[in-house]
């Protein structure tokens, strides 16, 4: 599956639709996953990243029933989920609360009136920091929008998918993922400005190297890890800052002065110094993927790494394992970790020759030391989500 197109993968999840419904479905919408190049917990911080969106998506089929009746299939676990409109369960997993979650909060919003059969399918690692969940959010959205006939507003989109994270899973969680999967263009990357909610895009090749992924293996929920604690860390950072000033600043709007006066509060000072060192980094990043400097994108993202290992303190000991041994390789420019943290996948930047090379000797090292076999390989891009016709 993993190297399906998305015509590919829309046309597989049509048959599986029929076979579980006994009927065709209606219409769908695919949503990608995503790799984020720079610019790390930086979103809810009202920063600047840099992510895209890569050939791995979440397809969601979708029919209209004429009771209030809901059924949801999803492939990745085998288990069908049955509900009503009338009365909507909240799940009990936390891929069901996702799903419900969306089904729920669009039914607030939008007050849906009849039943539907979902199927749902995909390619994206679940757990992997490549945003399945948000890929599955977006997805199930905008089929649902199409079926009711709704127009779409990508920001309302990205509105609904916050709130379902926030309110159904307890994740404190800004709109990265998300935001990547509605607006990536294929052959362009995107900067993000998250205090304005807009971005921009770049034209941007390069040639003689690939975006490598390797996965950890080591899956983390967000809810259940230190995720929410940095939210609340830099926040209260901010608090100290702000504390006694009239004109009280965002994050995105601190400089050195402002984080001299946390030097007395060293947790909140790294928090604080690893995201505006962050955004910083998003600006020289695009500057070197203009010139199409490898050397200068990899020495970036291995400052990136830096600052999230030792300021927000988000990697573990496979994640250290991996980025050392990638290090070691001919033709490794650079690389770090990706996503929420405590585990899940290192983004890195090879040359092309060497690509073979480096995933069967980071193989190699990972199950010597693990005894487990790493998930690696090479991401391209993708256009953002999009809606169909069966």
């Amino acid at each position: 599956m993993d190297r399906v197109s998305e015509n590919e993968l829309i046309d597989l999840s049509k048959i599986q639709f029929k076979k579980i419904f006994n009927y065709e479905a209606q219409l769908g919408s695919i949503a990608p996953g995503r790799i984020n190049i720079i610019g790390e917990h930086t979103d809810y911080n009202l920063g600047l990243a840099m992510p895209q969106a890569i050939n791995r998506w979440v397809c969601t089929l979708i029919s209209k029933r004429d009771d209030n009746n809901i059924n949801i299939y999803s492939s990745a676990f085998k288990k069908l989920i049955a509900t009503n409109l009338d009365r909507i369960s909240s799940g009990k997993e936390n891929w069901e609360k996702y799903i419900l979650g969306v089904v729920k909060a669009l039914d607030d919003k939008i007050n849906i009136k009849n039943g539907f059969d979902i199927f749902i399918g995909g390619n994206i690692s679940i757990g992997a920091g490549i945003s399945s969940s948000a890929a599955l959010e977006v997805s199930i959205v905008l089929s649902i929008y199409k079926m009711i006939n709704k127009k779409i507003d990508k920001i309302k989109v990205l509105e609904i998918c916050n709130y379902v994270e926030k309110k159904y899973l307890g994740i404190n969680s800004g709109m990265l993922d998300q935001y990547a999967s509605l607006f990536s263009h294929r052959d362009k990357i995107m900067i993000i400005d998250f205090s304005t909610l807009n971005h921009e895009y770049f034209k941007f090749d390069i040639e003689n190297a690939s975006w490598v992924l390797v996965n950890s293996m080591v899956y983390r929920e967000l809810v259940t890890s230190k995720y929410n604690e940095r939210v609340e860390e830099c926040k209260k950072g901010l608090d100290i800052i702000n504390k006694n000033k009239e004109n009280k600043k965002q994050i995105n709007e601190i400089n050195e002065i402002d984080l001299s006066k946390l030097e007395s509060h060293e947790l909140y000072y790294k928090r604080l110094l690893h995201v505006i060192s962050e955004n910083k980094r998003v600006k020289m990043m695009k500057d070197a993927m203009l010139s199409k400097n490898v050397h200068l994108i990899g020495k970036l993202l291995n400052e990136s790494h830096a600052s999230l290992f030792q300021n927000y303190e988000v990697s573990c000991d496979e994640i250290e394992s991996i980025i050392r041994i990638s290090k070691e390789q001919c033709g490794f420019y650079g690389g770090r970790i990706m996503g929420g943290g405590f585990g899940g996948c290192t983004i890195n930047l090879v040359e092309k020759s060497k690509v073979n090379s480096f995933i069967k000797n980071v193989e190699k090292h990972f199950f010597t030391k693990y005894n487990c076999k790493v998930a690696i390989g090479c991401v391209n891009f993708s256009k953002g989500a999009f809606t169909f016709n069966n």
